[in-house]
Protein backbone atom coordinates (compact mmCIF):
# COMPACT_ATOMS: atom_id res chain seq x y z
CA UNK A 1 0.00 0.00 0.00
CA UNK A 2 1.55 3.63 -1.11
CA UNK A 3 1.65 6.17 1.19
CA UNK A 4 -1.01 8.25 -0.31
CA UNK A 5 -3.54 5.98 0.05
CA UNK A 6 -2.62 5.43 3.57
CA UNK A 7 -3.26 8.86 4.20
CA UNK A 8 -6.88 8.74 2.73
CA UNK A 9 -7.79 5.76 4.61
CA UNK A 10 -6.44 7.28 7.14
CA UNK A 11 -8.16 10.54 6.83
CA UNK A 12 -11.66 8.58 6.37
CA UNK A 13 -11.54 6.67 9.46
CA UNK A 14 -10.70 9.59 11.75
CA UNK A 15 -13.84 11.77 10.03
CA UNK A 16 -16.21 8.91 10.36
CA UNK A 17 -14.76 7.93 13.93
CA UNK A 18 -15.32 11.24 15.24
CA UNK A 19 -18.83 11.45 14.19
CA UNK A 20 -19.33 8.36 15.52
CA UNK A 21 -18.12 9.86 18.61
CA UNK A 22 -19.99 12.77 18.78
CA UNK A 23 -23.35 10.67 17.83
CA UNK A 24 -23.09 8.87 20.94
CA UNK A 25 -21.92 11.77 23.28
CA UNK A 26 -25.21 13.57 22.29
CA UNK A 27 -27.37 10.17 21.92
CA UNK A 28 -26.55 10.19 25.98
CA UNK A 29 -27.79 13.71 27.08
CA UNK A 30 -30.54 13.69 24.09
CA UNK A 31 -32.05 9.93 24.26
CA UNK A 32 -35.39 9.74 25.99
CA UNK A 33 -35.03 6.35 27.87
CA UNK A 34 -37.26 3.60 26.84
CA UNK A 35 -38.16 0.55 28.86
CA UNK A 36 -34.68 -0.73 28.81
CA UNK A 37 -32.91 2.78 28.05
CA UNK A 38 -33.13 1.37 24.60
CA UNK A 39 -33.41 4.12 21.55
CA UNK A 40 -37.11 5.25 20.53
CA UNK A 41 -37.88 3.34 16.71
CA UNK A 42 -38.98 5.31 13.95
CA UNK A 43 -42.72 5.42 13.14
CA UNK A 44 -42.86 4.12 9.61
CA UNK A 45 -43.54 6.03 6.50
CA UNK A 46 -46.23 4.36 5.36
CA UNK A 47 -49.42 5.57 6.65
CA UNK A 48 -50.34 3.58 9.57
CA UNK A 49 -53.56 4.15 11.42
CA UNK A 50 -52.86 5.51 15.14
CA UNK A 51 -55.20 6.00 18.03
CA UNK A 52 -56.06 9.22 20.05
CA UNK A 53 -56.17 9.60 23.54
CA UNK A 54 -59.90 9.48 22.74
CA UNK A 55 -59.87 6.65 20.77
CA UNK A 56 -60.16 8.03 17.65
CA UNK A 57 -58.62 6.70 14.33
CA UNK A 58 -55.56 9.15 13.11
CA UNK A 59 -54.16 9.32 9.56
CA UNK A 60 -50.40 10.09 9.65
CA UNK A 61 -49.42 11.61 6.47
CA UNK A 62 -46.84 10.25 4.12
CA UNK A 63 -43.25 12.03 4.39
CA UNK A 64 -40.53 11.19 1.90
CA UNK A 65 -37.67 8.93 2.31
CA UNK A 66 -34.22 10.84 2.85
CA UNK A 67 -33.21 10.57 -0.73
CA UNK A 68 -36.41 11.31 -2.57
CA UNK A 69 -35.58 14.74 -1.61
CA UNK A 70 -34.91 16.81 -4.97
CA UNK A 71 -32.57 19.73 -5.06
CA UNK A 72 -32.01 20.43 -8.56
CA UNK A 73 -33.99 20.28 -12.15
CA UNK A 74 -34.89 16.83 -13.04
CA UNK A 75 -33.82 15.44 -15.74
CA UNK A 76 -36.47 15.10 -18.67
CA UNK A 77 -37.99 12.80 -21.16
CA UNK A 78 -37.45 13.10 -24.50
CA UNK A 79 -40.81 15.06 -24.63
CA UNK A 80 -40.31 17.83 -22.13
CA UNK A 81 -41.88 16.14 -19.55
CA UNK A 82 -40.37 15.70 -15.81
CA UNK A 83 -38.88 12.27 -15.47
CA UNK A 84 -39.56 11.54 -11.62
CA UNK A 85 -37.15 8.31 -11.82
CA UNK A 86 -34.31 10.45 -12.06
CA UNK A 87 -32.60 12.91 -9.97
CA UNK A 88 -30.69 15.60 -11.86
CA UNK A 89 -27.29 16.29 -11.90
CA UNK A 90 -26.26 19.82 -9.46
CA UNK A 91 -24.90 22.95 -11.17
CA UNK A 92 -21.94 24.43 -9.56
CA UNK A 93 -24.00 26.80 -7.74
CA UNK A 94 -25.61 24.39 -6.41
CA UNK A 95 -23.10 22.15 -5.52
CA UNK A 96 -20.98 25.05 -3.79
CA UNK A 97 -24.41 25.85 -1.91
CA UNK A 98 -23.95 22.43 -0.30
CA UNK A 99 -20.60 22.19 0.40
CA UNK A 100 -19.78 20.05 -2.32
CA UNK A 101 -16.62 21.18 -4.93
CA UNK A 102 -17.50 23.45 -7.93
CA UNK A 103 -15.12 21.17 -10.13
CA UNK A 104 -16.30 17.07 -11.10
CA UNK A 105 -14.57 14.78 -9.04
CA UNK A 106 -12.84 12.24 -9.94
CA UNK A 107 -13.58 8.38 -9.44
CA UNK A 108 -10.17 7.58 -7.20
CA UNK A 109 -10.43 11.48 -5.51
CA UNK A 110 -10.78 11.49 -1.66
CA UNK A 111 -14.50 12.08 -0.95
CA UNK A 112 -14.97 15.02 1.34
CA UNK A 113 -15.58 15.29 5.53
CA UNK A 114 -18.68 16.95 4.50
CA UNK A 115 -19.56 13.66 2.39
CA UNK A 116 -18.24 11.37 5.14
CA UNK A 117 -20.18 12.78 7.60
CA UNK A 118 -23.69 12.90 5.44
CA UNK A 119 -22.88 8.99 4.26
CA UNK A 120 -22.00 8.20 8.36
CA UNK A 121 -25.32 9.56 9.11
CA UNK A 122 -27.15 8.08 6.63
CA UNK A 123 -25.74 4.51 8.12
CA UNK A 124 -26.53 5.33 11.31
CA UNK A 125 -29.89 5.81 10.64
CA UNK A 126 -30.57 2.94 8.83
CA UNK A 127 -28.37 0.71 11.47
CA UNK A 128 -31.89 2.12 13.78
CA UNK A 129 -29.50 4.75 15.87
CA UNK A 130 -32.01 7.57 15.55
CA UNK A 131 -30.08 10.02 17.64
CA UNK A 132 -26.51 9.64 16.30
CA UNK A 133 -27.73 10.32 12.89
CA UNK A 134 -29.13 13.55 14.41
CA UNK A 135 -26.05 14.58 15.61
CA UNK A 136 -23.70 13.57 12.91
CA UNK A 137 -26.66 15.73 10.84
CA UNK A 138 -25.79 18.72 13.38
CA UNK A 139 -22.07 18.21 12.91
CA UNK A 140 -22.38 18.10 9.13
CA UNK A 141 -25.10 21.40 8.86
CA UNK A 142 -22.48 23.64 11.36
CA UNK A 143 -19.82 22.63 8.72
CA UNK A 144 -22.26 23.81 5.67
CA UNK A 145 -25.60 25.12 6.63
CA UNK A 146 -27.17 24.84 3.21
CA UNK A 147 -26.65 21.84 2.81
CA UNK A 148 -30.45 20.77 2.00
CA UNK A 149 -30.47 17.00 2.21
CA UNK A 150 -28.67 16.54 5.23
CA UNK A 151 -31.17 19.36 6.81
CA UNK A 152 -34.06 18.10 5.35
CA UNK A 153 -33.19 14.32 6.80
CA UNK A 154 -32.57 15.71 9.99
CA UNK A 155 -36.03 17.15 9.89
CA UNK A 156 -37.62 13.75 9.23
CA UNK A 157 -36.12 12.74 12.02
CA UNK A 158 -37.24 14.86 14.86
CA UNK A 159 -40.71 14.56 13.30
CA UNK A 160 -40.48 10.66 13.92
CA UNK A 161 -39.23 11.31 17.27
CA UNK A 162 -42.28 13.25 18.03
CA UNK A 163 -40.52 17.03 17.71
CA UNK A 164 -42.75 18.68 15.11
CA UNK A 165 -41.97 22.12 15.85
CA UNK A 166 -38.28 21.96 15.62
CA UNK A 167 -38.82 19.72 12.82
CA UNK A 168 -40.75 22.61 10.84
CA UNK A 169 -37.85 24.98 11.84
CA UNK A 170 -36.18 22.86 9.79
CA UNK A 171 -37.79 22.20 6.99
CA UNK A 172 -38.28 25.73 7.13
CA UNK A 173 -34.38 26.31 6.80
CA UNK A 174 -34.35 24.10 3.70
CA UNK A 175 -37.06 26.37 1.88
CA UNK A 176 -35.19 29.45 3.01
CA UNK A 177 -32.76 28.16 0.89
CA UNK A 178 -34.33 26.04 -1.60
CA UNK A 179 -37.82 27.83 -1.80
CA UNK A 180 -38.90 25.77 -5.14
CA UNK A 181 -38.23 22.27 -4.14
CA UNK A 182 -41.11 20.37 -4.63
CA UNK A 183 -40.56 17.48 -1.87
CA UNK A 184 -39.27 19.89 1.09
CA UNK A 185 -42.48 21.62 0.27
CA UNK A 186 -44.41 17.80 0.35
CA UNK A 187 -42.09 16.78 4.05
CA UNK A 188 -43.22 20.49 5.32
CA UNK A 189 -46.90 19.49 4.64
CA UNK A 190 -47.16 16.27 5.68
CA UNK A 191 -45.59 17.45 8.80
CA UNK A 192 -48.22 20.11 9.33
CA UNK A 193 -51.03 18.13 8.41
CA UNK A 194 -50.43 15.74 11.36
CA UNK A 195 -50.51 18.91 13.54
CA UNK A 196 -53.71 19.71 12.23
CA UNK A 197 -53.06 22.73 10.46
CA UNK A 198 -54.79 21.99 7.45
CA UNK A 199 -54.40 25.23 6.11
CA UNK A 200 -50.97 25.80 5.71
CA UNK A 201 -50.60 22.36 4.87
CA UNK A 202 -52.54 22.27 1.75
CA UNK A 203 -50.32 25.91 0.51
CA UNK A 204 -47.84 23.67 0.63
CA UNK A 205 -48.89 20.21 -1.15
CA UNK A 206 -50.77 22.45 -3.81
CA UNK A 207 -47.35 24.56 -4.02
CA UNK A 208 -45.33 21.39 -4.87
CA UNK A 209 -47.74 20.52 -7.31
CA UNK A 210 -47.51 23.86 -9.07
CA UNK A 211 -43.69 22.85 -9.20
CA UNK A 212 -44.22 19.06 -9.81
CA UNK A 213 -47.48 17.87 -11.17
CA UNK A 214 -46.41 14.16 -10.99
CA UNK A 215 -45.30 14.15 -7.33
CA UNK A 216 -47.52 11.05 -5.93
CA UNK A 217 -46.67 11.95 -2.44
CA UNK A 218 -48.28 15.56 -3.12
CA UNK A 219 -51.18 14.22 -4.52
CA UNK A 220 -51.92 11.11 -1.59
CA UNK A 221 -51.19 13.77 1.15
CA UNK A 222 -53.60 16.29 -0.18
CA UNK A 223 -56.06 13.74 -0.63
CA UNK A 224 -55.74 12.14 2.59
CA UNK A 225 -55.76 16.29 3.95
CA UNK A 226 -59.59 16.38 2.14
CA UNK A 227 -60.57 13.16 3.93
CA UNK A 228 -60.12 14.64 6.83
CA UNK A 229 -61.10 17.39 6.13
CA UNK A 230 -64.28 15.27 5.13
CA UNK A 231 -64.06 16.61 1.51
CA UNK A 232 -64.66 12.84 0.26
CA UNK A 233 -65.29 13.88 -3.46
CA UNK A 234 -62.07 16.68 -3.66
CA UNK A 235 -59.88 13.46 -2.00
CA UNK A 236 -60.99 11.36 -4.76
CA UNK A 237 -58.89 12.83 -7.95
CA UNK A 238 -55.49 13.24 -5.62
CA UNK A 239 -55.90 9.85 -4.57
CA UNK A 240 -56.70 8.22 -8.08
CA UNK A 241 -53.45 10.12 -9.62
CA UNK A 242 -51.51 9.33 -6.67
CA UNK A 243 -52.05 5.91 -7.68
CA UNK A 244 -51.52 6.20 -11.36
CA UNK A 245 -48.02 7.09 -10.66
CA UNK A 246 -47.11 4.80 -8.61
CA UNK A 247 -49.04 1.57 -8.69
CA UNK A 248 -47.82 -0.05 -5.78
CA UNK A 249 -49.21 2.35 -3.03
CA UNK A 250 -51.41 0.69 -0.92
CA UNK A 251 -52.13 3.04 1.13
CA UNK A 252 -53.51 4.99 -1.21
CA UNK A 253 -55.93 2.09 -2.20
CA UNK A 254 -56.85 1.64 1.35
CA UNK A 255 -57.87 5.57 1.27
CA UNK A 256 -59.68 5.74 -1.78
CA UNK A 257 -61.63 2.95 -0.43
CA UNK A 258 -62.67 5.16 2.39
CA UNK A 259 -63.43 7.89 0.17
CA UNK A 260 -65.26 5.65 -2.27
CA UNK A 261 -67.19 4.45 0.27
CA UNK A 262 -68.60 7.63 1.63
CA UNK A 263 -69.68 8.96 -2.00
CA UNK A 264 -71.40 5.75 -1.94
CA UNK A 265 -69.77 4.14 -4.99
CA UNK A 266 -69.44 0.32 -3.00
CA UNK A 267 -68.50 -1.02 -5.79
CA UNK A 268 -65.41 1.01 -6.24
CA UNK A 269 -64.78 0.78 -2.99
CA UNK A 270 -64.65 -2.55 -2.64
CA UNK A 271 -62.50 -3.29 -5.56
CA UNK A 272 -59.82 -0.42 -3.86
CA UNK A 273 -59.85 -2.08 -0.26
CA UNK A 274 -59.27 -5.94 -2.45
CA UNK A 275 -56.49 -4.35 -4.21
CA UNK A 276 -55.00 -2.67 -0.99
CA UNK A 277 -55.20 -6.48 0.76
CA UNK A 278 -52.93 -8.04 -2.21
CA UNK A 279 -50.44 -5.14 -2.31
CA UNK A 280 -50.60 -5.69 2.08
CA UNK A 281 -52.12 -8.80 2.93
CA UNK A 282 -52.05 -7.76 6.76
CA UNK A 283 -53.19 -4.75 6.95
CA UNK A 284 -55.98 -4.96 9.32
CA UNK A 285 -58.12 -1.41 8.26
CA UNK A 286 -58.31 -2.82 4.71
CA UNK A 287 -59.82 -5.44 5.87
CA UNK A 288 -62.04 -3.72 8.41
CA UNK A 289 -63.21 -1.60 4.98
CA UNK A 290 -64.01 -4.80 3.26
CA UNK A 291 -66.22 -6.29 6.13
CA UNK A 292 -67.78 -2.33 5.92
CA UNK A 293 -68.81 -2.43 2.26
CA UNK A 294 -69.98 -6.26 2.52
CA UNK A 295 -72.83 -5.22 5.13
CA UNK A 296 -73.03 -2.58 2.56
CA UNK A 297 -73.48 -5.45 -0.10
CA UNK A 298 -76.16 -7.03 2.48
CA UNK A 299 -73.34 -9.94 2.04
CA UNK A 300 -73.49 -10.51 5.75
CA UNK A 301 -70.89 -13.90 6.02
CA UNK A 302 -68.60 -12.24 3.99
CA UNK A 303 -68.21 -9.50 6.45
CA UNK A 304 -68.15 -11.39 9.13
CA UNK A 305 -65.04 -13.35 7.80
CA UNK A 306 -63.52 -9.46 6.59
CA UNK A 307 -64.59 -8.53 10.56
CA UNK A 308 -62.74 -11.64 12.08
CA UNK A 309 -59.43 -11.48 9.99
CA UNK A 310 -59.35 -7.49 10.30
CA UNK A 311 -59.37 -8.68 14.83
CA UNK A 312 -57.18 -11.14 13.75
CA UNK A 313 -54.70 -8.88 12.30
CA UNK A 314 -55.21 -5.99 14.93
CA UNK A 315 -54.29 -8.73 17.94
CA UNK A 316 -57.78 -8.12 19.62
Amino acid sequence: MNRTTHRRRNRRRKVVEKAGHTGHESSASATKAGPHGAEPTLKPIEVIARQDAAGRIELPFEIASEDDVLVAEEKTNGDGTADPAHHATDTPDQTARRGGNTTPRKLDDEPTAQELLYNAAKEAHSQGEVRRAMAIYRELLALNPGHVKARNNLGLLLDNTGDSEEALQQLQLCLNTEPDNPQVLVNRGGVLGTLGRFTEAEDDLRRALELDATNAEAHFNLGLLMSRRGLWRDALPHLRRSIELDLGRATAYLHLGDALNHVDDLDGALQAYQRSVELVPNNAKAFYGLGIIYDRLHRPEDAGQMYRRSRELAGR
